[in-house]
């Protein structure tokens, strides 16, 4: 199976970035309109992140995205400015998703048919590569939460294994572990899938 591709969706503000600490602050003491752009520079990449986590589901990862800004407004003032804004972000990103996926779980069982496409992989035809996109979704729809979100984090939206622990709240070797057995049962899952009869 080819490498998952690591591609970052789009450059966001960054806590280093004195221009985005300063709109940090100025959100932190109620300004509306720095809040309003820290939620332009972040929204594409929640949703994104969001649809991955919850099975490419886009009403769910709508839903989650609202709760993540929401969330992120009434926790704003507990924000620690030497703290990496984005790894924070992703926490609450993480931490809403893993709700709902709980939440979900209780009412019914995930179908493999919401996996869909998005996922860039090198392939010399659209067509090939559009069915390993679609493979590697439903790969993703039935590894265990905590894996897919260690997956998710590190190969879809890059971050380094360190961030993606912080993330999590667990350690590195974990995440480490969980990334490892699920790119082993994705590509497990993508053999399978070539092997079988048309």
């Amino acid at each position: 199976m080819q490498e998952l591709a690591l591609l970052m969706e789009s450059g966001c503000g960054d806590a280093r970035d004195e221009e985005f600490v300063r709109l940090v602050k100025l959100a932190k003491a109620g300004d509306a309109a720095a809040f309003e752009a820290i939620m332009r520079l972040y929204e594409r990449r929640v949703l994104l992140t969001a649809l991955r986590l919850l099975n490419r589901n886009l009403e769910d990862a709508k839903d989650a995205a609202q709760q993540i800004f929401l969330r992120l407004h009434r926790s704003l003032g507990q924000l620690d400015e030497n703290r990496h804004f984005a790894s924070w972000l992703y926490r609450i990103t993480v931490n809403v998703c893993r709700d709902m996926l709980r939440a979900r779980a209780r009412r019914s069982v995930v179908s493999l048919e919401e996996a869909g496409a998005g996922l860039v992989v090198a392939a010399a035809d659209d067509t090939v590569r559009n069915e390993q996109r679609r493979m590697i979704y439903e790969a993703l729809a039935t590894l265990p939460e905590r894996e897919r979100t260690a997956v998710v984090l590190r190969d879809l939206e890059g971050f380094t294994t360190s961030e993606a622990a912080r993330i999590m709240g667990c350690s590195e070797v974990t995440v480490r572990s969980q990334i490892s057995n699920a790119r082993l049962k994705i590509r497990k899952f993508v053999q399978r899938r070539q092997r079988r009869p048309l």
